[in-house]
């Protein structure tokens, strides 16, 4: 794997070399997010009895999801898709354009390719491959992980320099959208657009548990003690205690 660690770093080498002093943190956490969903990948195809070629295959995918986040951010000055481009479609015709890739066979590359494009889709659809599916399963995990690991310090102390990360969410105590809560209280993922303050923000994350495909992750989940973390944050009522029972059910099924 180093090889495809050095290709990935190379890429993304120039576009923190380039960025503004103010830009330059919010790219780095892009950069690090994306070795962190890599290990985290590690360890689910390290519970999973997958073939080599498949376990490499959903290892790469992890490493290289995040492509499309550094041309984005050079764009638009933005990680937020709906103010900006679609950041799995954007990864994959950017290895495809740098032939960041090309080293692989072509069947291997193409599962790499649709991992990437399908990522960040709110799900999947249901006329992909198996290896596909697999492979893209992986990294939706290995990312959910990370990322409640890399939003919690920014949600607990927010900053101006943190609105990036944030998606340019604020927070406003005690608000919460009504179709939010909704959504999680019914076990669905909680949808991006929908989100019109931090508290929502938090209840996404949280309605991750209901879209973890490995119990690696479920039980990570638990064990890093994000669930308990994020109730913290939000409002103290009788509605958001009632979430708490229903998500560690799902967590530990």
């Amino acid at each position: 794997m180093e090889q495809f660690k050095n290709i990935f770093t190379d890429f993304a080498t120039p576009y923190l070399q380039n960025a503004g002093k103010n830009e330059k943190p919010d790219l780095q956490l892009k950069f690090d997010h994306s070795f962190d969903v890599f290990e985290n990948s590690c360890r689910i195809c390290d519970s999973l009895p997958l073939s080599e070629e498949l376990d490499e295959t959903a290892r790469i995918a992890a490493l290289f999801h995040d492509t499309g986040r550094f041309p984005q951010y050079r764009k638009y000055r933005t990680f937020r898709d709906i103010d900006s481009c679609n950041h799995g479609t954007l990864g994959a015709r950017t290895v495809l354009k740098h032939r960041l890739l090309n080293c692989l066979p072509r069947k291997q590359r193409n599962t790499v390719l649709g991992a990437i494009a399908l990522h960040n889709r709110s799900s999947l659809p249901g006329f992909i491959s198996d290896d596909l599916r697999l492979c893209t399963e992986v990294v939706r995990d290995s990312d959910k992980i990370d990322i409640i690991q890399v939003l919690i310090p920014h949600m607990t102390d927010v900053k101006p320099e943190n609105e990036a990360t944030l998606m340019g969410l604020t927070e406003k105590p005690g608000e919460i959208t009504e179709s939010i809560l909704q959504e999680i209280r019914q076990g669905k993922q909680v949808s991006y657009v929908k989100m019109r303050c931090l508290n929502d923000f938090r209840l996404l994350l949280l309605s991750w548990a209901y879209d973890l495909n490995f119990e690696w992750s479920r039980k990570e989940m638990i064990k890093r003690g994000y669930v308990d973390t994020i109730m913290e944050q939000l409002p103290d009522t009788g509605q958001i205690h009632a979430l708490y029972k229903p998500v560690m059910e799902q967590l530990n099924s």
